[in-house]
């Protein structure tokens, strides 16, 4: 798991943790919103990371040079 995604995962974890410690229902609302946002973001990039950047053995062997070392 890439650093950004990681970052947004704790984010809405804490808005999330706040959020079920407040009293005022319009604050925790607008935090639990804000988790929501986050673990989209989140999973963008996870979507982004599986379709669009080839793993370092398909740049690899995309390239011709395999996992060998001459």
């Amino acid at each position: 798991m890439n650093i950004e995604k990681r970052a947004l995962l704790d984010h809405a974890q804490r808005c999330r943790r706040v959020a079920d410690d407040l009293a005022h229902r319009e604050a925790a609302r607008r935090l639990r919103a804000m988790a929501d946002v986050y673990e989209a973001r989140a999973a963008q990039l996870a979507d982004e990371d599986g379709s669009s950047k080839p793993d370092r053995h398909e740049r690899s062997r995309s390239a011709g040079t395999g996992d060998r070392q001459n």
